[in-house]
């Protein structure tokens, strides 16, 4: 890494968000996939996060307009802490409203020197006092900034892999009322796929279900709670989504017990029937938990202990939306599909716990599917209601039971 001049031959001008900014060829780290990258990128950067980026820009800018109604708010300070090529950082700062300070963190130190070229090709939006520049492993740096109690409004985790270890330490160098944005990629974990490795890095038995997606935004919410509570703080989660090969929340840090007790009121176990879908969400007394299923007998699969509350604040999301449809599309590249998925999630978060696939359902009782709108209308018609979730496409939330959802699927099959 001594080296740098070797490194920045290799480099190119990539554009986003109207911002020009050099990064490696991503083409030449591509996985087999064509999605994930290597880690043998010497610096990070995946043009398809351009969707994750933008939403992150539309969030912490619906955060700033909620901070400025509080009476004591003064200036939005941001610490972007695996900040890359910089790019996310560059585009925070030309989006939202200034003033607004901004550090950007790295730990490898040829990060920081494609920022400093960054900030020069940039020169007539942003100069180098705009973006303070750091190079520390991110907890050691969040450790600092409350040790000198330089707190932020917002911090930005998003590291190659798992967040767990960089949580708690980011919770005590933010402010109260404050918002914490975590991407988590090690989604094979969460999901379920890897169920030991879900215990090693988040102390929770996961659950590999039809709504496995849901199940893992659901550890992490609740592993970010749990690291909050041993400093008298609690979690609100803002906005949660899954996408591609990763998955992000937002959770804003308050303080005291009552708000502790209402996160653990939040918190349980999902039990799931491999067999016949059936499913059932139970706080934290497991001796009200049933551990074989009620309409089929089969012994019940479960995980947890999980978040089973809210994934959204709708006023949060509301804001979002207007924030979005003044923004220029120039600028969020992403913003139809942004808004799209907004929309839904405004709508997906008055159901429980997880989403039916109905794709999955007929195949298990191997008939044909029928089209999402009469399925809707024909559970509204029972007195159910129903909404699609953004999770997956094919999928849908409701608080219609499974075996009254199967008989719908099944008449318009016979029909």
């Amino acid at each position: 890494m001594e080296d740098f001049e070797t490194y920045f031959q290799q480099l190119i001008i990539n554009e986003e968000g109207g911002i020009r900014f050099y990064s490696f060829d991503s083409k030449k780290y591509n996985s087999n996939t064509g999605v994930a990258l290597k880690k043998s990128m010497p610096v990070f950067y995946n043009p398809i996060q351009e969707f994750n980026r933008s939403i992150t820009l539309i969030a912490y800018k619906a955060f700033q307009h909620i901070s400025e109604s509080d009476k004591n708010f003064e200036i939005l300070k941001i610490c972007d802490s695996m900040a890359a090529s910089g790019i996310r950082s560059i585009r925070l700062f030309e989006f939202l409203k200034k003033p607004v300070q901004i550090m950007a963190n790295d730990l490898n130190p040829l990060a920081l020197k494609v920022i400093q070229k960054n900030i020069d090709l940039n020169s007539e939006l942003i100069s180098k006092s705009d973006i303070e520049l750091f190079n520390q492993d991110a907890r050691f740096l969040f450790e600092d900034l409350h040790n000198k109690r330089n707190l932020q409004s917002i911090i930005d985790i998003d590291p190659f892999g798992t967040p767990n270890i960089f949580i708690e330490s980011a919770i005590k160098a933010i402010f109260l009322e404050g918002l914490i944005g975590i991407t988590a990629t090690d989604t094979a974990v969460l999901f379920g796929v890897r169920p030991s490795a879900c215990f090693r890095k988040y102390n929770i038995k996961s659950l590999r279900s039809t709504f496995l997606k849901e199940v893992g935004l659901r550890i992490l919410i609740y592993y970010a709670a749990s690291r909050a509570h041993p400093y008298m703080n609690y979690i609100e989660p803002m906005l949660s989504f899954s996408s591609d090969h990763y998955i992000r929340i937002f959770i804003r840090i308050h303080k005291g017990k009552t708000g502790i007790n209402k996160n653990l009121r939040n918190s349980g176990y999902i039990f799931w029937c491999r067999k016949c879908d059936w499913r059932l969400s139970i706080g934290m007394d497991l001796h009200k938990s049933t551990f074989s299923c009620p309409i089929c007998q089969s012994k019940l699969d479960y995980g947890g202990p999980l978040w089973i509350g809210p994934l959204h604040n709708s006023e949060y999301v509301e804001e979002c939306i207007r924030t979005l449809e003044d923004s220029e599309k120039s600028i969020i590249p992403s913003k139809k599909k942004i808004l799209k998925i907004l929309n839904i999630i405004l709508f997906e978060d008055k159901f429980p716990p997880g989403y039916f696939d109905i794709h999955k359902i007929c195949d298990m009782l191997n008939i044909s599917v029928a089209k999402t709108e009469l399925i809707f209308e024909s559970i509204r018609n029972l007195g159910y209601n129903a909404a699609r979730t953004h999770i997956e496409s094919r999928a849908m939330k409701s608080n219609i039971p499974i075996e009254k959802l199967k008989e719908i699927l099944i008449n318009f099959h016979n029909k």
